[in-house]
């Protein structure tokens, strides 16, 4: 397929080589995952996966079950290891080189400012992700990294 392959100038997915995916174990984030692997096999990308433990959501369950934040957030880092192990062994099926990341502070923040630093040219991320619960439209993360981000950002429903 690869002699087949078009690539215009400004199209996203010809140029793009660095590829990050924002994973938080929910549903959303699982088909966004997908959907990342076949873009960066297609484009030949290394795809960095990237889980951010939420601070300000440990400090909230610290502060109302006068529990202590290092514990709670030592159990979130031991979930988020878990998480990105299993998308990497995920990833593994398809030809693709991988990086993990796992991070802590507000999700959006830190992917836009990670998005950044790996100088990546497109975000897969989820449209509603854990804590989106029935809410209609795009999860608070997926709409501030849209508009954070200074590279194209893929909004997987």
């Amino acid at each position: 397929m690869e002699e087949i392959r078009y690539c215009a100038d400004g199209h996203i997915f010809c140029n793009a080589r660095r590829i990050m995916l924002a994973v938080d174990g929910s549903e959303g984030s699982s088909r966004a995952a997908t959907v990342a692997f076949e873009v960066a096999e297609m484009t030949k990308s290394k795809l960095f996966i990237v889980h951010v433990i939420p601070t300000p959501i440990v400090r909230q369950i610290a502060l109302m079950s006068e529990s202590d934040p290092e514990e709670i957030l030592i159990k979130y880092k031991v979930k988020g290891e878990k998480l990105l192990e299993g998308v990497r062994k995920a990833s593994t099926k398809y030809k693709i080189e991988t990086e993990v990341i796992l991070d802590r502070g507000s999700p959006s923040d830190r992917i836009i400012y990670l998005s950044k630093e790996k100088k990546v040219d497109l975000v897969v991320i989820g449209a509603r992700g854990a804590t989106g619960g029935g809410r209609t439209g795009l999860g608070s993360s997926a709409e501030r990294v849209t508009f954070g981000a200074d590279c194209p950002v893929l909004v997987v429903k």
